[in-house]
């Protein structure tokens, strides 16, 4: 084999069909600009060490993702670190993105893209591509007889598809179905193991599922069942080169050899969840693959490309020591940076928030535009203007420039902050106590996912109403002599308010203070729509989004299950029957247990008119049924309490505090706390959307004094 001095940086991003960007001209010359780095192996003998630069987009799991430590892995990750080895130099990983892959390989910026990135003849044109390393073909599985036909993304629009989590294909059905507008988000059930995906199609839960095609094929021996299609989301995967790269001809060599001892195997199976007998076969390789000699071309197109310099601020220093910023705090992150393109950045070229660990770690953070012009070659410092999330936790944002076509390139810049945990809100005063109403809970300190029970016991009432701060009250009037089952998620108050005889009305407060847990799954979202009351004969849609450790999900009403096995998201329409109505999630794993709760009311009467509510149909708006600041006058350096609940056709609940945006993708209903140092009024608005971005809003307001 040849000696390859120098293993470059790696650039990973996502499987694209579209070619790399025009403006990257196939067979420009580029420099090796490879430096030898010293290494002391063991004492007096020094090693003299070379280093490859990988480039990967690390946001396309499985194959290039972040770990919940902030680490790179993924098949891709762990093949560049294996090709590092066989090749006997260090691998440097860039995280780029994926639309500058092409331009980062033609400036010697990288030396190699392991990207999950698909063969096209397009391509073709632009890189060198070695040997495939990973073959796949999708394919939809229908019960028999169903009727159902699969050529296209769009066939899949009228059916609930069952997918696998952190597979190619759930991240295929969100950004080229939901993301475009072709698939209904409730349509979507994602499932940690894909034989629930398959056990539920049996049962009727879900019409389709999508998945690699050999695994369907063995589950369609079954007579039940039977694909339906195939030939979804192609995949012919190799690592793509400069063009005239001497890197080619080594890295076939060492892909040939971990093929032929399984290691390729191994991988697919460690993160793509596919065994030997579960895998395409890879093609045989090309007999004395060269790399395309092709002499350098002249060409007016030029190429964008950026690198990071240095963080000017906020330096996180590779997430192990994020800094802290308190909840609702503004700040500014800034980075220098280079232009190592041949283009000239001049009007049109922005920097834009492309996402991170969690949805809220975009921070508020909005496209800045470049005040250039900035020539190749010249360094230029980028300062954006971000809020830190009110709620406590690690976040790391992404952000990348983006040329006036609209494509992204160069190096993922990020920043990492910790929000840490603010004072628990004074609570507020207990009331005298009243020989005509009791009310208790036999529990005011739990962990999340565990759940308390409410008492109460009200004599001479003429109406009583129990409800978590921040619901409506008219909607939830209960008997006054009951007992209730909650499960709240966050630290939450609860009230009892109570109409006496004589018209006189007083409320009881206890407020159950919840300790997170770091183990658990997590619950993203869970509604019940409609909430509150409804109406015999009328349904209601329980909507669930769940993450972490999971090994199983139950969905129940009254503790009596609905659907054991459920996905990790997914949608269960019931109608239930007269009376009080206890839906709830229940989300297992190795780290404990988690549980959503919400309770509805089933009357017989029907509201006026005889007409029975429908449930919200998908162009409906959302309803914001409660928005509320407690209290709203505090003094310096105190807290208190937002907390809201919506309702109705909601995909997407923001808060913003003074215009700002200070909590993103928001659960349906909740809490947060913000503590104020600064005197003055502060303005907050609730915005609430559904899937075709129709909002609704409300603001209140608070007060700050010495």
């Amino acid at each position: 084999m040849p000696e390859v001095p120098y293993l470059s940086r790696i650039g990973v991003e996502r499987i694209a069909d579209a070619p790399f960007p025009a403006g990257l001209p196939p067979g420009v010359a580029i420099t090796d600009n490879r430096t030898d780095i010293t290494h002391s192996g063991c004492r007096n003998n020094p090693t003299r060490w070379r280093r490859q630069r990988d480039c990967t987009s690390a946001d396309y799991p499985p194959f290039a993702f972040y770990t919940d430590d902030f680490q790179l892995d993924g098949y891709d990750i762990a093949l560049a670190r294996l090709l590092g080895e066989r090749l006997g130099v260090d691998v440097e990983f860039k995280d780029m993105a994926f639309d500058g892959l092409g331009g980062a390989l033609q400036v010697g910026q990288i030396d190699a893209a392991l990207a999950a990135i698909s063969i096209t003849d397009q391509r073709r044109e632009q890189v060198d591509f070695t040997n495939l390393y990973f073959v796949s073909e999708g394919a939809a599985l229908a019960r028999a007889h169903a009727g159902i036909t699969i050529d296209d993304i769009e066939d899949l629009a009228p059916y609930r598809v069952g997918v696998q989590a952190g597979t190619v294909y759930q991240v295929w059905l969100q950004e080229s179905g939901i993301d475009k507008g072709l698939l209904q988000p409730d349509n979507l059930l994602v499932y940690t193991d894909a034989g629930k995906a398959v056990a539920d199609l049996r049962n009727g839960l879900v019409d389709v599922v999508v998945a690699d095609l050999l695994p369907l094929e063995v589950a369609a021996r079954d007579s039940s069942l039977a694909i339906v299609g195939q030939g979804l989301n192609r995949q012919r995967i190799a690592v793509a080169l400069a063009k005239g790269s001497t890197l080619l001809s080594p890295i076939n060599e060492a892909l040939f050899d971990l093929q032929n001892e399984g290691e390729l195997a191994r991988l697919a199976e460690l993160y793509l969840d596919l065994d030997q007998t579960e895998l395409q076969p890879l093609p045989s390789p090309e007999a004395g693959a060269t790399a395309t000699a092709e002499p350098e071309r002249v060409t007016t197109a030029c190429i964008d490309a950026m690198t990071l310099i240095e963080d000017l601020s906020l330096d996180d220093d590779g997430m192990r020591f994020p800094p802290p910023v308190s909840p609702g705090t503004p700040f500014q992150k800034s980075w220098r940076v280079q232009n190592n393109g041949t283009c000239t950045w001049i009007n049109g070229y922005i920097l834009t928030p492309v996402g991170g660990n969690v949805p809220q770690a975009t921070m508020g953070g909005v496209p800045t535009a470049i005040n250039g012009p900035v020539a190749p070659g010249e360094t230029y410092d980028l300062t954006v203007n971000l809020v830190a999330p009110l709620v406590p936790g690690i976040y790391q944002g992404f952000w990348s420039m983006r040329n006036p076509n609209g494509l992204l390139f160069g190096d993922r810049l990020s920043v990492g902050i910790t929000v840490p945990a603010q004072p628990t809100p004074t609570p507020p005063p207990t009331a005298t106590p009243s020989p005509t109403i009791s009310f208790t809970v036999d529990r005011s300190n739990i962990r999340a996912g565990e759940c308390v029970t409410f008492s109460w016991t009200v004599t001479n009432a003429g109406a009583v109403f129990f409800y978590a701060q921040g619901q409506p009250i008219d909607q939830n009037q209960v008997p006054p002599n009951d007992s209730r089952l909650e499960c709240p998620p966050v630290t939450t108050t609860y009230n009892l308010r109570v109409v006496l005889s004589n018209g006189a009305t007083e409320i009881r407060s206890l407020r159950i203070d919840v300790q997170p847990s770091t183990e658990a799954p997590l619950f993203n979202s869970f509604t019940v729509t409609p909430g509150g009351q409804i109406v015999v004969g009328q349904c209601v849609d329980v909507r669930w989004s769940v993450s972490g450790e999971v090994t199983n999900i139950r969905v129940a009403r009254n503790d009596v299950t609905l659907w054991n096995g459920a996905p990790l998201s997914g949608t269960s329409r019931d109608c239930p029957p007269a009376g009080e109505a206890a839906y709830s999630v229940e989300a297992s794993g190795p780290g404990g247990t988690s549980r959503a709760l919400q309770n509805l009311t089933v009357i017989q009467a029907t509201p006026a008119g005889g007409t029975a509510t429908a449930t919200p149909s998908p162009g409906q708006l959302p309803v914001i049924n409660s928005f509320t600041v407690n209290p709203n006058q505090i003094f310096v350096g105190t807290c208190l309490t937002v907390a809201w609940s919506v309702s109705g056709n909601v995909s997407r609940v923001q808060l913003r505090r003074d215009n700002v945006l200070v909590l993103d993708f928001a659960v349906f209903s909740g809490n947060v706390t913000d503590c104020l140092n600064t005197e003055g009024t502060y303005v907050y608005r609730l915005d609430a959307a559904n899937n075709q971005g129709q909002v609704i809003f409300q603001q209140v307001s608070a007060t700050v004094v010495r």
